[in-house]
């Protein structure tokens, strides 16, 4: 439970300083969005990790803080929060820079779908009753997630949910528990 609450307080600081950014972006009318990421374009690499950190809008920050508070702490209760966390943004980044339509992609949205992701496919990996349980509530908040899958307005970088999403359930299956849960040779 210690664990749990210490990998807390990192999601803690992480919304503290996205909420921190947001502000002196506002004040520098969102220039540093320059430093989203910008697919297959090799000067814009560091957009894979910086894009998490950077908002559209007010609006698009706000949309993100609930949800990326609640998952966080469903995740940080399975004892995985920092691999996960690093993972999701890092493999879900990088698939936008490959796959992704041209323009700036920014936002957390992508670590929110991946965290739903790997709460839902985790209880499929290793089922316990801790892990069905809290996908089933994920589920119960959240279910309506889904269709951020399907969001395909130009203003929605519906790209970084979808590869958001399939970095979660890559997560989960990177860090299955070897002695227990579905063996990944039977998947």
């Amino acid at each position: 439970m210690r664990r749990t609450f210490s990998d807390y307080k990192l999601v803690v600081v992480f919304v503290v300083l996205i909420w921190g950014v947001e502000i002196v972006n506002i004040a520098l009318q969102h220039n540093l969005n320059e430093f989203a990421l910008r697919p297959r374009e090799v000067g814009s690499l560091y957009g894979v990790l910086s894009m998490h950190f950077l908002h559209n809008s007010l609006g698009h920050l706000l949309s993100n803080t609930i949800p990326l508070l609640m998952l966080s702490f469903f995740v940080s209760a399975l004892d995985k929060m920092r691999q996960v966390t690093f993972c999701i943004m890092l493999l879900s980044g990088l698939l936008v820079w490959i796959f992704a339509r041209g323009g700036l992609h920014a936002g957390a949205s992508g670590l929110v779908m991946g965290y739903w992701g790997y709460l839902i496919s985790n209880a499929f990996f290793h089922r316990s009753f801790k892990n069905v349980s809290i996908a089933i509530i994920t589920l119960l908040i959240y279910g309506g997630a889904v269709f951020t899958l399907f969001d395909f307005r130009a203003s929605i970088s519906f790209e970084g949910h979808i590869f958001g999403f399939v970095a979660g359930v890559v997560s989960a299956w990177l860090f299955l528990d070897k002695k227990a849960g579905v063996s990944k040779k039977s998947i």
